[in-house]
């Protein structure tokens, strides 16, 4: 696999997103670069990001190199979905040298940006399978479709 092989399938993803209604509209598409060795390459939606039927965001910045086995392995990513009510949630992958208990290289941001929750490595595809359950598909989660979920201090 090369990047371009990558990309093209990110592409893929969104029109698919697109097609079924979910991404109805962006005001600009997603920025996906190669390097021009094409073993790698960079994602990035943002300002304002991929918009959903219901004005809900989702920002993607993602580093990206392809390995010798040919996986797509993420340099670095973050991933931060916010609904029109201010909920939002925000996974990121940091590689860093300090301390991994305050702030996990996998983490999690749920409505605040401390604490990092340890979370589980994430690709844009689980990014958005994860949203489109949990927001959208009315078949598996109809108590939460189309809730507003608000934050209080």
């Amino acid at each position: 696999m090369q990047a371009s092989d990558y990309t093209a399938y990110i592409r893929s993803l969104l029109i698919a997103q697109v097609r079924d209604g979910i991404l109805v509209r962006q005001s600009r598409p997603i920025d996906i670069k190669t390097n021009r060795d094409n073993q790698g390459g960079s994602l990035l939606a943002n300002n304002p990001g991929l918009i959903f039927k219901d004005d809900a965001i989702l920002r993607v910045e993602e580093r990206f190199r392809v390995g010798s086995d040919s996986r797509v392995l993420a340099e670095r990513y973050a991933y931060h979905y916010e609904r029109p009510s201010g909920y939002y949630f925000r996974y990121e992958y940091e590689h860093h040298d300090g301390d991994k208990h305050y702030k996990p290289e996998y983490h999690l941001h749920v409505g605040w940006r401390l604490p990092h929750f340890p979370a589980t490595p994430m690709t844009l595809e689980s990014i958005l399978k994860l949203i489109r359950v949990n927001f959208y598909d009315d078949v598996h989660r109809e108590r939460l479709v189309g809730q507003r979920l608000a934050t209080h201090i």
